[in-house]
């Protein structure tokens, strides 16, 4: 039997290369946004450290060290800078999580379409194929009993 090939396979294989790079491109948009919410998490627990010793300071029997508490002070508000900077890249990241996404869908959609056309057209051929030799053993056999008689 003939062995059936379909004519789209480059493209077919192009597309499911495309699908690849954008699995990869969402894991890394993906692999990128855990590390900045795990950032996100440490700086968020250095800032809670560094407000609890100030109430800690403040709350102290011998008075206020004005120093330590201003420089607590500092260091927290400079933390929460930071962490307003992660919130603004997380929300870039997430705009490309979802673009990333819809590429993924769009490739996949587009190499499931070549896949059942290429799964229609290899039944078509064996269909075809099978019609043709059932056709052919039809006509050996009448050949082969032609001159019997009935």
């Amino acid at each position: 039997m003939k062995k059936f090939v379909f004519k789209f396979d480059p493209l077919l294989n192009l597309r499911r290369n495309e699908r690849e790079r954008c699995q990869r491109l969402l894991a890394d948009v993906l692999r990128h946004d855990d590390e900045l919410a795990a950032r996100r998490g440490g700086i968020e627990a250095e800032r809670l450290l560094q407000i609890d010793e100030l109430r800690s300071l403040n709350s102290g029997v011998r008075g206020v060290d004005v120093d330590a508490s201003t420089a607590r002070r500092f260091y927290a508000v400079h933390l929460t800078a930071r962490l307003g900077e992660i919130d603004v890249q997380r929300s870039v990241l997430a705009r490309q999580i979802d673009a990333c996404r819809q590429s993924l869908i769009r490739a996949d959609q587009a190499v499931k379409s070549l896949e059942k056309l290429a799964e229609k057209q290899q039944a078509d051929f064996v269909f075809l194929h099978e019609r043709r030799e059932a056709r052919t053993l039809e006509e050996t056999w009448q050949a082969i009993h032609a001159g019997e008689p009935a």
